[in-house]
């Protein structure tokens, strides 16, 4: 194992990049299924792919940060724990990380957000406390003020972390993501292929400024315009945060977007 470790502490390929910090949005959008999902699997996503023209910048910038001295995977959550909880001052990113399985559950959330399935079974624990509600306004059902403030803090707290502190935190975690990674994903698929995928996938996400129409069915909620309904769970994710919170969440996940080189 420290052979492994060593041999990946080394490598600089395009794909290394601020993922710690795109963790915990993922996390946060997956809050947004939680609160009026439906059992139903969504369809599956249309391949994508990125335009063939599209150059790759070289590998140039700052060194990487020296190694750190990685413990194990199946122990590394007190050691991850406190590492990320220091990209932000707000108190809220160490709460969500007092769960266990940090790097595995990261990986299956990206993993699923790539593929279009609803990840929410990894990160119960961020259900908001508070109960959706629905509101009627010009005869229509759509969801509360009430329901998308409890997203504030969310996107408050994701806005709030320090973009070049994740970049070399990510450079250091790497091995163990690539471990985690390594258990977890599907055989000839690479990390850094599911990873720009799930942020693209966040990032195209079209989020309409104006109520959106819900409708019952059976014991939860869904959008009345079945197109909406239809649309890949990230997109569903920042919808149900409200159009502010999802703007304030797209504005810093394009920081990362340049971090990562998927934009220039």
């Amino acid at each position: 194992m420290a052979s492994l470790r060593r041999r990946r502490r080394s490598s600089n390929g395009p794909g290394a990049a601020p993922v710690i910090g795109v963790a915990v949005l993922l996390l946060a959008l997956v809050g947004g299924w939680i609160w009026f999902r439906s059992d139903r699997e969504p369809p599956p996503l249309p391949e994508t792919t990125l335009p063939a023209e599209r150059p790759v910048p070289p590998a140039t910038g700052p060194e990487l940060p020296p190694a750190l001295d990685l413990p194990e995977l199946s122990a590394s959550d007190e050691f991850v724990r406190g590492l990320v909880q220091r990209l932000s001052e707000n108190p809220q990113l160490a709460a969500w990380l007092a769960t266990d399985d940090l790097i595995h559950r990261f990986v299956r959330v990206i993993l699923d957000l790539a593929g279009g399935s609803n990840p929410a079974e990894h990160v119960r624990f961020m259900a908001p406390s508070e109960p959706f509600t629905v509101e009627e306004r010009d005869g229509r059902l759509v969801a509360s003020r009430a329901s998308m403030r409890r997203y504030d803090l969310v996107a408050a707290t994701f806005a709030s972390l320090d973009t070049e502190g994740t970049v070399r935190l990510y450079h250091q975690l790497r091995p163990l993501i690539d471990e985690a990674f390594e258990e977890l994903g599907a055989p000839g698929e690479s990390f850094d292929d599911a990873l720009e995928q799930a942020i693209r996938n966040l990032l195209e996400a079209d989020v309409p400024d104006r109520p959106l129409a819900l409708e019952q069915d059976e014991a939860v909620y869904v959008y009345a315009d079945p197109q909406l309904e239809a649309r890949r769970g990230a997109e569903k994710g920042l919808m149900r945060m409200g159009p502010e919170n999802a703007r304030l969440i797209q504005s810093k996940l394009a920081e990362f977007a340049v971090a990562l080189r998927l934009v220039r």
